[in-house]
């Protein structure tokens, strides 16, 4: 086992997380996916001692099958808090991973200086098909760059006029690999009925100057990168997009990558339980390894130099086991450790 930093709990909760956001402030946010049958607020800000509390609050955090779905969090995928303290929540609205009659994928913004939603992104199904899944999102001044990995696409919204717009929706780069299957501690991850799950283009994030988008597919095998510029230029259909792609790095799985104010990706590397970091110079390297470490989601950087990241262990949900019997050792957990300075 790698020797690494300290690695320290923030949070914990009964309910599944998967995502941690980390404002300008220090606060600390996650996402609570219904991926299981445990009730879920969908959103929540971790406290000082350590527990959770939903986030906003009211019936944003008290939705149930039946209940209008437009102004409530249904199926929370993912959260990221941008450099504005802006907190934005991505809800494919997609129980289980199965579509909910009647019911849109959308974003929410909530400003966190009000602790209040100040806009909901709803996304027709031209940006969003039957069937689409939300996956992470980033945001760079006037648009944010959201994945869509049930078909595979990267969705670009204007946020100040609300339009969407699919890209590399045809792109082989956005396809998820279907030879990957993970290995994690010994097993290979299998859905319950043997299958694997195909998840196509999911991760991404932008570099410190939000020139670059970095993007994968969850199981790899590769990080690549385009320029925004071209992302959000209408003139370039999606063939010419493609010929822009570049190849960055070959990796293991991933749930989440995350980067530094250097411009160090961190990628949640999922099959070796920790935390990989790749430099400027295209060197990755394993910077913590823990058993704690159990399937790392999506985390974030916060100004205080700690990576803040949650051990979701989605392999362990009676989804992935064959008798469909939760192996999950609570509580789950936000976890954080300091990032080595280079």
């Amino acid at each position: 086992m790698l020797s690494g930093p300290d690695i320290v709990r923030v949070a914990a909760s009964d309910a599944m997380l998967n995502g941690a956001a980390v404002s300008p402030e220090g606060r600390v946010f996650s996402s609570f996916p219904r991926w299981t049958e445990t009730l879920t607020p969908g959103v929540a800000e971790a406290m000082p001692d350590g527990t959770f509390k939903p986030f906003p609050g009211g019936a944003w955090n008290a939705w149930s099958p039946g209940d209008p779905t437009q102004d409530r969090f249904v199926a929370v995928h993912s959260v990221h808090a941008d450099r504005d303290n802006n907190l934005w929540v991505i809800d494919d609205s997609a129980p289980h991973h199965q579509t909910l009659p009647g019911a849109r994928p959308k974003i929410v913004k909530i400003d966190l200086k009000r602790n209040a939603v100040d806009r909901v992104y709803a996304l027709d199904a031209d940006a969003a098909p039957p069937g689409a899944i939300l996956g992470h999102m980033r945001v760079d001044g006037r648009y944010a760059f959201v994945t869509e990995s049930h078909h595979g696409a990267i969705i670009v919204l204007d946020l100040e006029t609300g339009a969407a717009r699919r890209r590399l929706g045809h792109a082989a780069e956005t396809r998820a690999d279907p030879s990957i299957i993970p290995v994690i501690d010994g097993k290979e991850m299998r859905r319950w009925d043997g299958s694997v799950q195909r998840i196509n283009v999911n991760l991404l994030e932008l570099s410190p100057d939000r020139g670059t988008l970095y993007f994968m597919a969850l199981f790899g095998p590769v990080v690549r990168r385009i320029a925004t510029r071209a992302l959000i230029d209408p003139a370039l259909d999606d063939n010419a997009l493609a010929r822009q792609i570049a190849e960055v790095a070959r990796v293991p799985p991933c749930a989440g990558i995350a980067a530094d104010a250097r411009g160090t990706l961190y990628f949640s590397s999922f099959t070796e339980n920790g935390i990989a970091a790749l430099d400027a110079d295209g060197v990755r390297r394993l910077i913590a390894q823990d058993p704690r470490i159990s399937f790392p989601n999506e985390g974030a950087v916060g100004l205080d130099g700690y990576l803040y990241f949650p051990a979701s262990q989605v392999h362990r949900i009676a989804m992935f086991q064959p008798d469909r019997v939760s192996r999950v050792a609570l509580p789950w957990e936000v976890l954080k450790f300091k990032l080595p300075q280079t």
